[in-house]
């Protein structure tokens, strides 16, 4: 049965682009197009009415605000997201930030400032940012004003010999009986190596499958679970990719199944990054390296290493999988740079005494050059 004109059910009309003109109608057309579950949908539209919220509140209208009035796109600036950033970090503060570092912002409101980014690359695609308003700049607001809070990094020494927790586990005999502790010996010793021949970070090199590496034959791995989401190819030496296969041929499970597993408690799951960290801090003490060394200290070694080598700051950055080669340059590069500058000082430099002397020798030419 045909329902008549009259009773109709009042089902709101989809919004087309050209009809779109405030950031509230932005929002929800962008969150009808985007492929994404109901609880992540749920979370950008309280992200994206925070942002509504801020604007009306940078306007000093709270009443506004309250009530999610709508907002012109006009009022949209390449200050916007920086500015909504600042926002969120007093508004959503972490309450686990440390006082010298300055407020910021928690993981509700980091994840608030990435919907507001997504609306805003969304409105550039679309045409719709205001006249002379780009994205890009946009971001690099954001990142400029990350510049202070990065120069504020507690760089964390390194033991110098932190490769020694390779070569403790390479130096122990294995178990000729097979079993658990056979099996967890090979594996740390591929762990090891994989980490500081790739620089990954332990959460990345933890969430690899025997699948990833295809049993140790494969010489570059693309990662595509990483700290920003965004894949990036990292490179095995023929030494690593051996250990992998001298661990893998000896396990019994599927291609499928975690490269770093578990052998004694939680058997064929992944180890956990706390159990990653024992495996590093247990050879360390062992060594006696610094109370500090972590599976991260491979990492930091390894990025030394390239650009004590000469290697390309930015391309040590791809490596990394840094957003920014500034990131690279103040975590890991200070000690190196340091290095460099104190050979130029032996180099180039002199003792006091030998000042003093030079000056002296300089005067009694120059008196001895002078006509009488």
């Amino acid at each position: 049965m045909v329902t008549p004109p009259d009773e109709t059910p009042n089902t709101p009309t989809p919004l087309k682009r050209d009809d779109i003109r405030t950031v509230n109608e932005a929002a929800e057309r962008m969150l009808d197009d985007l492929e994404l579950s109901d609880l992540s949908k749920r979370t950008y539209r309280h992200g994206l009415n925070a942002l509504i919220r801020f604007l009306h509140i940078s306007r000093q209208d709270d009443a506004a605000a309250e009530a999610l009035a709508p907002c012109p796109l006009e009022w949209l600036t390449e200050e916007t997201l920086y500015a909504f950033n600042r926002w969120l970090r007093e508004a959503y503060p972490d309450p686990h930030s440390r006082p010298e570092s300055g407020a910021q912002p928690s993981r509700t409101g980091r994840t608030y400032l990435v919907a507001a980014r997504r609306l805003m690359n969304w409105l550039d695609l679309q045409g719709l940012l205001p006249q002379g308003v780009s994205y890009d700049r946009m971001v690099r607001r954001i990142d400029q004003g990350r510049g202070s809070r990065r120069m504020g990094y507690q760089q964390r020494k390194v033991d110098p010999e932190v490769m020694r927790v390779l070569t403790h586990y390479l130096r122990q005999p294995l178990p000729e009986k097979r079993g658990a502790r056979r099996l967890s010996l090979l594996r740390n010793r591929a762990l090891m190596a994989l980490l500081y021949d790739t620089g990954m970070r332990i959460s990345e090199a933890l969430a690899l499958t025997r699948e990833d590496v295809l049993d140790g034959r494969a010489h570059r791995i693309r990662l595509t679970i990483t700290k920003n989401r965004k894949p990036r190819t990292v490179f095995l030496s023929e030494e690593t990719q051996q250990l992998i296969k001298d661990y893998v041929k000896e396990r019994e499970d599927s291609v499928h199944a975690p490269l770093f597993a578990s052998h004694g408690r939680g058997k064929g799951g992944a180890i956990t990054p706390g159990h990653a960290w024992l495996i590093v801090k247990k050879a360390a003490e062992a060594e006696g390296l610094y109370a500090n060394t972590s599976p991260h200290s491979l990492r930091h070694r390894r990025a030394q290493d390239l650009l004590d080598e000469g290697m390309p700051l930015e391309w040590v950055a791809a490596l990394l999988g840094h957003e920014h080669p500034d990131t690279t340059r103040i975590v890991y590069a200070w000690e190196t740079e340091e290095e460099r500058l104190a050979d130029m000082i032996a180099t180039y430099g002199l003792t006091p005494s030998q000042a003093q002397a030079r000056r002296l020798t300089a005067q009694k030419n120059k008196k001895e050059q002078t006509p009488s």
